[in-house]
């Protein structure tokens, strides 16, 4: 049963030199329980498309196409109100760098308290902010919703999450900032959580445990995760599904174990031969030439043809279609399973007629 379905979104910033379509006509679809990620250089939209979802897209920017439904209800008809409520409600973000998304004059549980309150989780008045509240009535921690903030901080393995609650984000490690971000995105116990870039800047042990604490999490809360990356290595850690995005558009998309056994798209194929691996350590990594293209006015119909080793000149002037590139049967036929669900926008796979 699909959770999320974005349907032809189309994000656009408007600049002095031209227009930015920064998501171009991208189609996605969450189920409920699963983690998808969405993976791509830096510059591909990813960030950019979650903000889209959330419905917090920079001021300077439109959604000027398309649609985002959460349990088969369009968000983008939602009016403001609506969709205040809804944000760290029914969906919740992670973003990369808690330093800058947690307030440093609050303490971190009375943060986590306010996110209760506010979803309606903690049985307070939210009349007043966290703010206003402690400079009145002072933290108060005999409160459900203080209550929960322990809760979430422990969940989370917060060690001593009672004297910690008390303590300023500038207090906290790294590590231990991002799972505050996840304890106060989870409180509200969100259906879709987003997790824009959560393991960046953090050294490897503190990501591991990181992404073992969001698979954890998932099943306890029963909570859909859109995982946002350019780490190959975090998306075939914890990752059911995958979308890989490139220059504003989705490109491929597949079963995550297929995708690593299979990759079709030549992006694809470039991310992960230029990505390190444990098994062959000794293996030459083969970089992408060239750069994420200019996003205005993109003149060349498949966005990744000045790039791909194998573009031809159809590449550049016919706009490429998502065809079905998972394993075959003897026969021929595509198995009924989750290879089915490997499709590539690429002139160059599919089934063998439609090639060019």
């Amino acid at each position: 049963m699909s959770l999320l379905e974005v349907d032809g979104l189309h994000t656009r910033f408007p600049t002095p030199r031209g227009t930015v379509d920064a998501v171009n006509e991208v189609d996605l679809t969450i189920r409920s329980g699963e983690i998808v990620g969405l993976v791509g250089e830096s510059g591909s939209g990813k960030s950019v498309l979650a903000d889209s979802i959330a419905g917090i897209v920079e001021e300077s920017g439109e959604i000027a196409d398309g649609d985002v439904r959460l349990h088969d209800e369009s968000l983008l008809a939602m009016s403001d109100a609506e969709r205040r409520e809804m944000r760290g409600g029914a969906i919740s973000m992670v973003f990369q760098d808690p330093m800058n998304s947690l307030n440093p004059t609050l303490t971190v549980g009375e943060q986590i308290a306010e996110s209760v309150r506010l979803h309606g989780h903690g049985g307070e008045s939210t009349r007043l902010s966290a703010e206003v509240k402690r400079k009145i009535l002072g933290a108060a921690k005999d409160s459900e919703a203080w209550r929960r903030a322990i809760e979430m901080l422990e969940t989370v393995e917060i060690p001593e999450p009672e004297s910690r609650a008390v303590d300023y984000p500038h207090e906290f490690s790294g590590g231990m900032r991002q799972r505050a971000m996840i304890a106060m995105a989870l409180a509200a116990e969100p259906d879709l959580l987003i997790a824009d870039e959560p393991t960046t800047a953090l050294d490897v042990t503190i990501q591991a445990q990181i992404l073992d604490e969001l698979r954890a999490l998932k099943d306890a809360f029963d909570t859909s995760i859109l995982l946002i990356t350019h780490d190959l290595s975090v998306v075939a850690e914890v990752c059911d599904r995958v979308n890989v995005m490139y220059a504003g558009e989705i490109v491929e998309r597949a079963e995550a174990r297929e995708l690593f056994d299979n990759p079709q798209h030549p992006y694809t194929q470039g991310l992960i031969a230029s990505t390190p691996r444990l098994d062959t350590p000794t293996e030459d990594l083969q970089p992408i030439e060239g750069n994420v293209p200019d996003l205005i006015d993109i003149p060349y119909a498949c966005h990744f043809a000045p790039r791909c080793p194998e573009a031809k000149r159809e590449c550049y002037e016919v706009p490429p279609d998502f065809r079905p590139v998972g394993r075959t049967l003897d026969d021929g036929t595509m198995p009924d399973d989750e290879w089915g669900d490997h499709v590539a926008a690429c002139l160059r796979r599919g089934p063998e007629e439609e090639q060019l």
